[in-house]
């Protein structure tokens, strides 16, 4: 009997399986290579059916694979229940319990006792080439296991742990003395807003005195705790003593939105200080770009490597990485290596966010280490700006997550913050945060009326910049145009809804929800052109780009409009059609939909995920009807803290309960190795 899962290759059941386990498999995204990478293993090993260690041999490699899929780099074996809890995903027996811990145990002491062929074949020790690795009382897969232990070397290097470190001697106290002359400069000049200055409390400037000495920085703060005011301080004090130059300095970020924000806050910081001298002048001019990390390092798709690398390093003396909490243990050991050995690095971001998508979570290792704190190069900001704590809106979002983030529904016994008041549909008052409680879908539908009214986009005053045809001459957009489209833009950006998953979840995923606004969008506004791509964008209706294009310059996550656009193709010729406009820099740049087939998809509402690093003024959170395993207070955290003045969820109490309790461990060895 043959048997198809998740691609086009098929295993032969009584061979390398049996049907009880095929369900715990599709349920968890494993899929047909998994499971011939065990039978690939088993047979370098010397098993086969019916041997029992041949099952578990099968089962270790999927929990090895599932554990990686969640973001840890290894397989803790002394944790209790956790093998047993992984196991139990998918759907193994208490049989296979017993034989998986039989193996390992077997394994473990063939190794131990040097021996040749067999199990040794596939299981080693620290410093071997085996496909599993047993260090720490944790099984690594080999790849993780290296790589985990070339970025935990640089990194100690970095923090000055190693005696062959360059930097162990370097005195912080002499360095910081030098420029605190430029420092004191920067507080006397600080920018305003309609507020008042914007100046820098002593947790920040604490932080700016760590990032200026030592070669490794770390910075943890809540969303809009002043990280790119941190930023934007230190650039003017360096801009001062242009010590390192300005074009020695590389800013990026994990995504191409991030990197966006990033230059547009530096940038917005700098033009309101009232009285700047010529250094800020100058860097106002020169300030560094950001980009994305895959960019700062040059990959190449088609070679799928990276330029700039340990033997071909970054000239950069400084580089400055914001929403670090994205980076991954792969990309983070290309940054680690492109960089030069006296090279500074400074990474900020929230550590109580959602982790790296793919395997690792080195910034909240790095953040939470001992000896990074005693050392001094881990600096953590507690107060948050964006959401001002006087305000009371923004007080209850700011207290909410910070119940959620310790396990906690405000209004519990020693929950910070009151109640969530739970409301109906025409009591919501879009003001600090709300809980909606609903059961059937259709009650959920209704929220979606509700809260389609309430979009700015809906609005009968935008309609006309929506229909209007927007001229993009050969050097872009002109200042007119450039601040319709920034109008536009603004008014997607005051509200989001944010998903759990994309994929269907009772009705709660990004696809269905896009769905239904996309049809609504359709009822009303007929009379806007189509895409040529039939029913799937009309003008007027936002999109996310969902698959880097290194060409185009799009990555990822990146957020446009569908709008008609007029092409000037030659003396007195215009051609107008849909495309896809983007933010690019202090401008917009249109695409030919025929270049983004395939890597555009509808933006009503995003995934949380996709949403990391973005801000809004309201959001809406939408829970699933049941609990799904990526429902966890890290999740709410952070789309919580995605909104400055309302959040609202929506779904049943004992949901948002369910998932607050949970919280997805990751599993790494950095900590180990930071702390040796």
């Amino acid at each position: 009997m043959l048997m198809e899962l998740n691609s086009n290759l098929k295993i032969e059941e009584t061979d390398y399986f049996t049907h009880d386990l095929l369900p715990g498999i599709r349920q968890h995204d494993l899929g047909s290579e998994d499971l011939f990478l065990g039978a690939e293993l088993a047979s370098l090993a010397g098993l086969k059916p019916p041997d029992t260690n041949h099952r578990a041999l099968l089962l270790l490699v999927l929990a090895a694979r599932l554990t990686l899929n969640d973001g840890s780099t290894r397989l803790p074996l002394d944790t209790v229940n956790h093998l047993e809890a992984v196991l139990k995903m998918l759907q193994a027996g208490e049989d296979d319990l017993r034989a998986v811990k039989s193996l390992l145990n077997l394994a473990e002491n063939t190794c131990q006792a040097g021996e040749a062929g067999g199990l040794a074949n596939i299981f080693g020790l620290a410093g071997d080439y085996r496909p599993f690795i047993f260090d720490h009382s944790s099984l690594y897969l080999q790849k993780y296991h290296y790589l985990e232990a070339r970025v935990g070397n640089v990194l100690k290097n970095k923090l000055g742990l190693k005696p062959e470190s360059d930097f162990s001697s370097t005195d912080s106290g002499e360095i910081v003395e030098t420029y605190l002359p430029a420092l004191e400069e920067v507080l006397a000049r600080p920018p305003r807003d309609q507020a008042g200055p914007i100046t820098l409390d002593m947790e920040q400037q604490n932080a700016v005195k760590a990032m200026l000495s030592g070669n490794i920085t770390v910075i943890s703060g809540r969303p809009g705790s002043g990280k790119t005011s941190i930023i934007a301080s230190l650039l003017r004090i360096i801009a001062r003593l242009d010590s390192p130059p300005l074009r020695s300095i590389a800013l990026a970020a994990p995504t191409g939105k991030a990197a966006d924000r990033m230059r547009q806050a530096i940038a917005e910081h700098l033009s309101k200080i009232e009285d700047p001298e010529n250094a800020d002048l100058k860097l106002a001019d020169n300030c560094p770009p950001s980009t994305t990390l895959h960019r700062l390092l040059r990959y190449s798709p088609g070679q799928d490597l990276f330029w700039h690398n340990e033997n071909n390093p970054l000239a950069e003396k400084l580089v400055i990485v914001d929403e670090s909490s994205m980076i991954d243990l792969v990309m983070m050991d290309h940054l680690l290596r492109a960089l030069q050995p006296d090279a500074k690095l400074i990474l900020l971001g929230d550590a109580d966010q959602l982790p790296a998508v793919e395997a690792g979570s080195v910034f909240r290792d790095l953040c939470r280490s001992k000896a990074a704190a005693r050392l001094g190069r881990a600096a953590y900001l507690q107060k948050s700006y964006r959401a001002r704590e006087e305000d009371s809106p923004g007080k209850m979002i700011l207290t909410t997550a910070a119940a959620v983030n310790q396990g906690m529904l405000p209004g519990e016994a020693g929950a910070p913050g009151e109640p969530l008041p739970a409301r109906n549909i025409e009591e919501l008052l879009f003001e600090g945060v709300e809980l909606l409680e609903t059961g059937a879908a259709e009650e959920r539908l209704e929220f979606f009326h509700h809260w389609r009214k309430r979009l700015p986009i809906f609005q009968t005053e935008l309609t006309g910049d929506l229909q209007h045809e927007h001229l993009s001459g050969p050097t872009g957009f002109d200042e007119t145009t450039t601040e319709k489209l920034r109008r536009l833009f603004l008014a997607y950006e005051k509200m989001r809804m944010l998903c759990v998953t994309r994929i269907e979840a009772g009705g709660t995923g990004t696809e269905k929800v896009n769905q239904w606004f996309h049809q609504q969008w359709i009822m009303e506004h007929q009379d806007f052109e189509q895409t040529g791509i039939p029913g799937q964008f009309l003008v007027g209706e936002p999109v996310l780009v969902n698959r880097n294009d290194y060409a185009l310059r799009l990555y990822n996550g990146d957020s446009g409009l569908i709008l008609k656009v007029s092409t000037s193709t030659g003396p007195g010729k215009k051609q107008a059609e849909p495309m896809a406009i983007f933010p690019r820099g202090g401008s917009f740049t249109a695409y030919p939909l025929a270049s983004l087939q395939g890597k555009l998809e509808l933006a009503w509402a995003t995934t949380v995920h996709k949403a990391q690093g973005s801000e809004f003024d309201n959001v809406a959170i939408i829970l699933p009807d049941l609990p799904v395993r990526p429902l966890t207070r890290e999740l709410l955290y952070t789309a919580i803290t995605r909104a400055k003045k309302s959040v609202v969820l929506v779904g049943s109490r004992e949901v948002l309960e369910e998932g607050i309790k949970q919280t997805r461990k990751r599993f790494s060895g950095l900590s180990d190795l930071l702390e040796e």
